[in-house]
């Protein structure tokens, strides 16, 4: 589950704008044990590579939706099934077309079906099953 524990407005994005305000966050909790040890973030790498260096033993991973979108992306752009054609009665006919749309849902539904998996034992299973 994900939900924010502050918002900072800044005049840019930068290293030290983003540095500052994840210092200040850590001013105002307790300790620096209070910090949760995962920041989910968007495809921020200049934000990545701050929570690297200011909360070293904090991982910041990717938003399920943005990755989600990059699946979704790299599936339209690389997913595509030469079509077979055959000749049949002197004429070429295209056979066992499998539409693109079909492969996108299959890729897909595989890939929320792991992300998705309520355990380690059933992530790894899916992941296996997806793979072969």
């Amino acid at each position: 589950m994900a939900y924010s524990v502050a918002f900072a407005f800044m005049t840019a994005e930068k290293e030290d704008n983003l540095a500052w305000a994840l210092q200040m966050l850590l001013k105002l909790l307790k300790s620096e044990s209070d910090m949760h040890k995962v920041i989910v973030t968007d495809k921020d790498t200049t934000l990545m590579n701050v929570v690297a260096t200011v909360l070293p033993e904090t991982s910041a991973i990717l938003y399920y939706f943005h990755v989600g979108r990059n699946v979704r992306a790299k599936c339209i752009t690389n997913c595509r099934v030469k079509p077979k054609v055959v000749e049949m009665d002197g004429k070429e006919k295209v056979v066992n077309e499998v539409k693109p749309s079909e492969i996108f849902d299959t890729i897909f539904r595989a890939w929320e079906t792991m992300v998705e998996s309520p355990t380690q034992k059933s992530y790894a299973s899916n992941a296996i099953l997806r793979c072969l």
